[in-house]
């Protein structure tokens, strides 16, 4: 990097760009001597970007990369002498890569403000159910979630609440992983969801804060601050999140079923006033020990409340008359704590060669009492009794990780080993009290403690070559083995299982053309129990109808197929997973002794998904670009009712459209919507489901901030209707979940600390954390 008198220019920043939409794909500074180096770059056509304070930026011609490139020098001409230069290069809300597609939630203006979890229910393919607390992907549940590319181990009844704590001011980016490579855990059919926070590279103090107030129903508000302070040696960060939501809710059940040759129907209506209270706080520490050597840890704890006020109303008829009215009243807290510690050490031997190894300590701690008041009343609506219950289950969660990774070159092929060891203990204290005569009798069906330990220790290999000039190759193959003990005071040791498994993944990809590229992956994988669906316990929607675990429930083993095809910024995709033994969520059942309706997880025989997917950008006029993301899933279920199979198929078509205006360059907005047609939850089948949001942005400049206001649900659309119509099982049900609201939503936003540092010029085991970043 030079200038126009052949001069080195230290330190000017060198941007890899995509010539096609001058998309960011790789960044890094230049050394004191005005040379860089970019590595790990995928072959392919790109162009350099050269910027400076004080200089004129300038971009290198086009150029095809198939192997080592030795660019010309950049000749930067000296411009006007300006107090301040902001160089940004916008990149696309989504960015399909070769095995993940990039959510960059920078880019989007309707997510300030908002969750994780609502941009997640945005995002193409993605479906949230807050009732089960499951996501899916591409129809395929068993979602894994990674926070900056470590597994986070967050129980799964405990994973909505940690995304709705999660700020989107404080994430950069967020990756849909759908055929991960053998260095992933081979957890979750439907593949990883990484996100990636904010991290900066800059010397000096420098962090962000943001503000937000809206209304649904009710009122909300979220705040963050994000703080960095970084030397030659040491990176310092940390940031803090708050939020509050008192969206109403609300939830309905009508179930019907012939018993002893009359036919009995029950409707449940319940309304229910929650209050969502997260804090969110992590802090940690970078040390560069040697030019070689870095060490750090990670500090995160979360203390997320969930509280509610419901009342429920049920009307159960026999043969259309009706039997009995009961209005509940309900109280409920939710109330989950997390600490977690991560060390980690990384020693770079050459520039290919590394080891890094990782130590987690992970505690969780649920604490979820309920009451419940029951007031009975005959047919004729007069009143009968009254019956009080409460439960308790009390729930603490332990795991230990450690994780060996290794990396290196061998005569041109990249080699990944590594060992990996987890540990959980897994507690579930369950009471169900009944007051009789002032005292409170303990339910002995209901009420029991359960214990779980399990132990996954993992290994695994993959190497990673370049065929020729237009040929790449990935495989990989990771073994498992899983010991899981579950013992309850009632029932004794109900689980006792030990098996190893192997999971081998291949990649595979081809440059056709300049233009045009394909990409082929395949994948084993396995979904396991999560512990509360093991584990025995009970929460009453109504005095007849619970939601119970389920001892009995069998790891799930499914193959994961794919074909991309690139062409420009254009995807299209074709993807197939056969899945043995799928575990489905919240299933339903008549317990055919009490007639009571029991929502359970449970094995079903096999899921087949068969999908393909197309996103490609479309620029309309120079300051309206849109984004279309389209999913097709075709889903054949197999599974049984008390032993008699049932088998039901579905096609699903979704759709996620974004349109980005830019009115000048201080005022944008952006209007989403999205669609998704009728979708399984198991055997269940739920009606379609829609979604319009609309944001826009003013900018006052770097130092006084943006404003953001948005729409979200605008027309108050997102709510998931559906049931289970199986005559034949003598099984009839709708239900709805109505969990969000219309939401108007302000939000501000600004930089803090020095705009004009000088960043880090030496390349170490944190220059690939930007990497990723970028």
């Amino acid at each position: 990097m030079n200038d126009s008198r052949g001069v080195s220019i230290p330190f000017a920043n060198v941007l890899l760009l995509n010539p096609a939409d001058s998309t960011l794909v790789l960044g890094t500074v230049a050394s004191d001597d005005g040379y860089y180096t970019l590595k790990s770059i995928v072959p392919g056509k790109y162009l350099i970007m050269g910027t400076m304070i004080g200089y004129s930026s300038i971009y290198s011609p086009p150029f095809d990369l198939i192997s080592d490139y030795s660019a010309n020098p950049l000749i930067l001409s000296e411009g006007e002498n300006l107090e301040e230069v902001n160089i940004s290069v916008a990149k696309p809300l989504y960015q399909q890569k070769i095995d993940r597609l990039v959510i960059n939630v920078e880019s989007s203006i309707v997510s300030a403000g908002g969750s994780a979890l609502e941009i997640l229910e945005r995002s193409p393919g993605v479906l949230v159910n807050r009732q089960s607390k499951l996501i899916s992907i591409l129809g395929k549940e068993g979602v894994v979630v990674m926070i900056n590319g470590k597994n986070n181990y967050v129980p799964v009844s405990a994973l909505i609440q940690m995304l709705e704590g999660m700020r989107a001011e404080n994430i950069s980016s967020i990756e849909l992983i759908t055929t991960p490579p053998a260095n992933f855990d081979a957890e979750g059919n439907a593949g990883f969801i990484n996100i990636v926070l904010k991290k900066r590279t800059d010397l000096g103090f420098n962090g962000s804060f943001s503000l937000s107030a809206g209304y649904s129903n009710d009122y909300i508000t979220s705040n963050n601050i994000n703080l960095n302070y970084r030397t030659e040696k040491i990176y310092l960060f940390g940031n803090y999140s708050f939020s509050l939501d008192g969206t109403n809710q609300s939830m309905e059940f009508y179930r019907e079923y012939i018993q002893n040759g009359d036919m009995i129907t029950t409707e449940t209506f319940s309304e229910r006033d929650p209050l969502q209270r997260n804090h969110n706080l992590r802090l940690g520490m970078d040390y560069q020990v040697t030019s070689k050597t870095m060490t750090g840890f990670t500090l995160n704890g979360y203390d997320n409340r969930w509280s509610m006020d419901a009342l429920n109303s049920s009307l159960t008829t026999v043969n259309k008359n009706p039997s009995f009215y009961v209005d509940l009243l309900n109280e409920e807290v939710n109330h989950w704590k997390h600490f977690g510690v991560n060390y980690n050490i990384k020693h770079n031997f050459t520039e290919d060669h590394f080891l890094s190894l990782d130590l987690d300590y992970l505690y969780y701690r649920d604490n979820n009492p309920t009451s419940y008041e029951n007031i009975f009343f005959d047919g004729d609506r007069n009143f009968s009794n009254t019956q009080f219950t409460r439960s308790d289950k009390f729930t603490p969660i332990k795991i230990r990780v450690a994780k060996l990774d290794h990396s290196f070159m061998w005569n041109a092929i990249k080699i990944e080993t590594g060992i990996k060891g987890i540990k959980t203990h897994f507690e579930n204290d369950v009471k169900v009290e009944t007051l009789s005569s002032s005292v409170w009798i303990p339910d002995p069906g209901l009420t029991n403690f359960s214990e779980l330990d399990e132990s996954i220790y993992a290994a695994y290999g993959a190497m990673d070559f370049i065929i020729n000039d237009k040929t790449s190759f990935k495989a990989g193959l990771r073994y498992e083995f899983t010991d899981s003990q579950l013992v309850t005071d009632t029932q004794g040791k109900v689980v006792d299982r030990q098996y190893g498994l192997f999971f081998p993944s291949i990649f595979f990809n081809r440059t056709i053309t300049e233009n045009f590229n394909i990409n082929i992956s395949w994948s084993r994988r396995i979904t396991r129990p999560t512990f509360n669906d093991l584990a025995p316990f009970v929460i009453l929607l109504d005095p007849n109808t619970f939601i119970s675990g389920n001892a009995s429930l069998q790891p799930a083993i499914s193959d994961a197929y794919k074909i991309d095809l690139g062409y420009k910024s254009a995807v299209l995709s074709f993807h197939y997973t056969d899945e043995e033994f799928t575990i489905a969520s919240f299933q339903e059942r008549i317990d055919e002794e009490t007639g009571r309706l029991i929502f359970e997880a449970a094995n079903l025989d096999y899921t087949k998904t068969m999908g393909v997917t197309l996103g490609f950008p479309l620029k309309i006029i120079s300051w309206w670009r849109l984004q279309n993301n389209f999913n097709l899933v075709s889903q054949k279920v197999r599974g049984f009712y008390y032993e008699e199979p049932v088998e039901v198929s579905l096609n699903n078509v979704t759709a996620n459209i974004i349109q980005s205006l830019n009115f000048s360059k201080t005022y944008t907005a952006e209007l989403s919507g999205f669609y998704t047609s009728k979708s399984f939850f198991g055997t269940a089948i739920y009606d379609p489901v829609y979604r319009l949001n609309f944001g826009l942005q003013k900018e006052f400049g770097e130092t006084e901030g943006i404003l953001r206001f948005a729409v979200n649900d605008i027309f108050d659309s997102f709510e998931f209707r559906g049931g289970t119509n199986l005559p034949a099982q003598n099984l009839r049900t709708r239900n709805l979940f109505d969990f969000s609201a219309r939401t108007f939503t302000l939000n501000y936003s600004r930089s803090l600390g020095n705009k004009n540092l000088k960043s880090r010029t030496r390349e170490t085991g944190a220059e690939e954390e930007r990497r990723r970043i970028n």
